[in-house]
């Protein structure tokens, strides 16, 4: 009797060992050279900016910001679409990497997918920014590559298209095994919290394999640097979607790790 109940005792232990190694595996990693976060917009980096707070000490981290933002239109600023809503906006994304401590933004100065018309200019547009993405991944040399996962956070055109070109060129220039590419992505749960409908996607907590914990005052760090984003979220908004954040104490994030299974099979 004695014996089987050690037994048992050492079949709980082992199991409950694995599952402490599977939460705490990305906590314990070394941290990466140098992380790029690709994002569509001047703002959307706002989605995991506690996450860029937290390695601005230990990495290298780079915000590579897609499009111009031309289109931002919102009502509370009563700034018109154009050229002048491009200045403003990437002074605000330069406000906002200051506030998080990482480096400069750099910007792709694509055009926002909502003023194209016409399949031709789409065509033509997103062979360009591919082109300028993949300059960008060579000139950087990041480990760790953050991106919009396939539901692109709110659904977005934008957001979507360009987590699906940096996967696009890790696979077609054999980077994939090279460069870790990780997709953002909410919980069900997540979404929530927030007050104003976004029409957020979401992952099954399955296929969210990363989870990054942050502290409070890398947390306070990102309202800082929303706060810069004036043109795009008018100070009531802000307040709430802070103060939803806030009320969310178990202070992580998720992201999905693309992986490949390099073996090579004969049937499906």
């Amino acid at each position: 009797m004695k014996t089987k109940l050690t037994a048992i005792f050492l079949a709980a232990l082992l199991f409950s060992c694995k599952d402490k190694e599977k939460t705490e595996f990305p906590e314990a990693k070394k941290p990466p050279k140098t992380i790029m976060a690709l994002f569509a917009h001047p703002d959307d980096e706002t989605t995991i900016g506690p996450i860029l707070a937290k390695y601005a000490s230990l990495s290298d981290v780079h915000l590579v910001v897609a499009t111009d933002g031309r289109y931002g239109v919102t009502d509370h600023s009563g700034l018109p679409a154009g050229d002048s809503l491009v200045a403003v906006r990437k002074e605000e994304t330069k406000c906002a990497c200051e506030k998080l401590g990482i480096n400069p933004p750099h910007f792709l100065e694509a055009k926002d997918g909502l003023g194209l018309n016409g399949n031709h200019n789409f065509y033509v547009e997103v062979k360009t920014l591919k082109e300028r993405i993949q300059e960008k991944i060579t000139e950087l040399q990041p480990d760790v590559i953050l991106t919009f996962g396939p539901d692109g956070d709110t659904g977005h055109p934008d957001h979507r298209m360009v987590g699906l070109l940096a996967t696009e060129i890790l696979l077609r220039e054999g980077w994939a095994n090279t460069i870790d590419l990780y997709h953002f992505g909410w919980t069900k749960d997540q979404i929530k919290k927030f007050p104003q409908d976004w029409g957020l996607g979401y992952v099954h907590p399955d296929h969210l394999n990363t989870t990054i914990s942050f502290s409070p005052e890398e947390e306070e760090k990102a309202f800082s640097s929303l706060r810069c984003h004036k043109s795009q979220f008018a100070e009531p908004d802000m307040v709430k979607w802070i103060q939803a954040e806030r009320n969310d104490t178990t202070n992580v994030l998720y992201f999905r790790k693309f992986s490949l299974d390099n073996a090579t099979l004969t049937g499906f």
